[in-house]
């Protein structure tokens, strides 16, 4: 069984996460990030937004600068917030900061918000926001250390990466897998079914 892809599908991201993920999926297409400030956004668009707006707002610039480069492809976007008791954690950045935001999540359940949008031609033709939530172990500092040095989750929002070594530090996982990883592959298959852009083929 193979996927046949019959119109042109870009990701605008540089996320080779997603990128792995939907290849393992067997959709092997190419992406092109979008040109865009997102620590601009953030500052100046997203203030007084919640969690899940701000996460919907950032997928929905990525997707429209994308597609107005590639108007005749259908373009994926995504974006995701990781939220704990109203404060969101960004990419951390640093070691430092990795170490910081584990601390605090530690013992606590936290929500990954996964915003995902598919356009065309500037036309939102799906925009969906998923969510999943993750409870960390009552870590130690010296685990959580030893995690981030040996991780170095630097541009994952959470400070984990799950498609590696995150379950170490895991202690309960409750929604999809695939949404923590950054897209809602399920949502988005149906939509690319629906939309006849791909089909299941035995050749």
């Amino acid at each position: 069984m193979t996927i046949l892809l019959k119109s042109e599908l870009i990701l605008a991201s540089a996320s080779k996460t997603r990128l792995e993920m939907l290849a393992r999926h067997g959709l092997n297409i190419n992406n092109h990030p979008a040109d865009i400030d997102e620590e601009e956004l953030k500052t100046t668009k997203c203030s007084q937004m919640s969690a899940e707006e701000m996460a919907l707002f950032l997928a929905k610039e990525k997707a429209l600068d994308v597609s107005r480069k590639f108007p005749d492809a259908y373009i994926i976007a995504a974006d995701q917030v990781c939220l704990l008791d109203g404060k969101v954690y960004d990419k951390p950045g640093s070691i430092e900061n990795c170490i910081q935001h584990l601390k605090e999540l530690r013992s606590k359940t936290h929500t990954q918000n996964c915003a995902m949008l598919l356009v065309k031609n500037s036309e939102v033709i799906l925009e969906s926001l998923s969510k999943a939530e993750i409870t960390l172990r009552d870590l130690t500092d010296d685990e959580i250390k030893a995690y981030v040095n040996l991780e170095e989750p630097l541009h994952s929002a959470g400070s984990y990466m799950l498609e590696r070594h995150g379950k170490h530090i895991f202690k309960e996982v409750r929604g999809d897998h695939d949404v923590i990883l950054g897209l809602d592959t399920v949502k988005l298959f149906n939509k690319l079914y629906e939309l006849d852009i791909i089909s299941l083929t035995t050749q």
